[in-house]
């Protein structure tokens, strides 16, 4: 995997849970549901599919990524505060699906992804999408609102990318031949499993308000 293609599964896994923490507000059937994450499944295979097409075309985007993330960031941050919190989910989703699409479309044209790895790539945001709706049923027992759970993972989701923004140029620069074996031990990596970690946190709290709610 080369560090395009580490970016754009970052940026697929996030805005996978993103897009299915808004769509827990509604309630969907499990075969809706499947149905759903089979098609975003298919969506980002074939955009991992047919944006290698573009790369020629796009190949200057390599030196201003680090703008992009901060486009994404910046975007998230506005859902966040002026939908989310004010429960306009709708809108939210729309916009938060749209920057996932052109995202997903601009990094996947200048990675270099084989065919296996687009499977698994695709195969991913069908569990992620489909797991993380099932999820996003227990936070709605929280003695918080919704809005506000869902603005936490945001809000993480948004520092994560702000980061990638300010340390893209001196990451580009790095020679991985050197130290490939110990990516995952990079800053970078580490802080994406102190998110993980925040939201398995932010699941498990929900969990023991729940059963003192019960006993009470």
């Amino acid at each position: 995997m080369d560090l395009i293609g580490g970016y754009l599964l970052v940026i697929l896994v996030l805005f996978a849970g993103n897009l299915a923490l808004l769509l827990g507000n509604y309630k969907i059937n499990n075969v809706k549901v499947i149905l759903t994450s089979l098609i975003f499944s298919a969506v980002v295979f074939i955009i991992l599919n047919t944006s290698v097409y573009l790369n020629t075309s796009l190949s200057f985007l390599l030196d201003y990524f680090s703008y992009i993330f901060l486009a994404i960031a910046i975007i998230l941050m506005a859902a966040l505060f002026f939908l989310v919190r004010n429960d306009k989910f709708k809108p939210a989703l729309f916009l938060v699906l749209a920057t996932f699409l052109i995202s997903a479309i601009l990094f996947a044209s200048q990675s270099t992804l084989n065919l296996f790895e687009m499977v698994l790539y695709s195969l991913l945001m069908f569990i992620i999408l489909f797991v993380v709706y099932q999820l996003s049923k227990l936070l709605h027992h929280a003695k918080r609102q919704y809005s506000a759970i869902i603005g936490e993972y945001m809000c993480l989701f948004s520092i994560l990318i702000f980061i990638f923004a300010f340390t893209y140029v001196s990451t580009l620069n790095l020679d991985y031949n050197m130290f490939s074996a110990f990516l995952i031990l990079t800053p970078t990596y580490q802080l994406i499993y102190v998110i993980i970690a925040v939201i398995v946190i932010l699941v498990i709290g929900v969990l023991i308000n729940d059963s003192k709610g019960g006993n009470s």
